[in-house]
């Protein structure tokens, strides 16, 4: 095998086991409480000095963070069955002489969905 394509495919699947790993941290990270910040003096907000008013309703962190997890949790899903899918593909390929397209797809599918699991991650 070329020893170019040896490291790239190399470099894959360590991106592809390294990427769940990453956010099973992330996600153990996440469900630790915060720290407490200290006690003082907050701002009193009784709806008349609240300078965006009751239109601006603020989204809730906690329901974000919950979508996040679920959407990271099935996106790390599909990326193990992509990536087992490339390892069968490479299996079946004689990749001295040429390259499958196939296989060159689900490369390209994995690193897309690596990407958007680690950008949905950072938040």
């Amino acid at each position: 095998m070329d020893p170019k394509m040896r490291n790239f495919i190399t470099q894959l699947f360590s991106w592809a086991l390294a990427a769940p790993l990453a956010l099973l941290a992330v996600r153990a990270f996440a469900q630790n409480p915060s720290p407490k910040v200290p006690q003082g003096n907050p701002p009193v907000f009784d709806g008349h000095n609240d300078p965006f008013g009751s239109a601006a309703a603020k989204p809730d962190p906690k329901q974000i963070l919950k979508q996040n997890k679920d959407q990271i949790h099935d996106d790390v899903e599909k990326l193990y069955v992509l990536a087992s899918e490339l390892k069968d593909e490479v299996e079946k390929t004689d990749s001295v002489n040429v390259l499958s397209l196939a296989m060159v797809g689900k490369a390209e599918q994995v690193e897309k969905l690596a990407r958007q699991i680690k950008n949905l991650a950072r938040g």
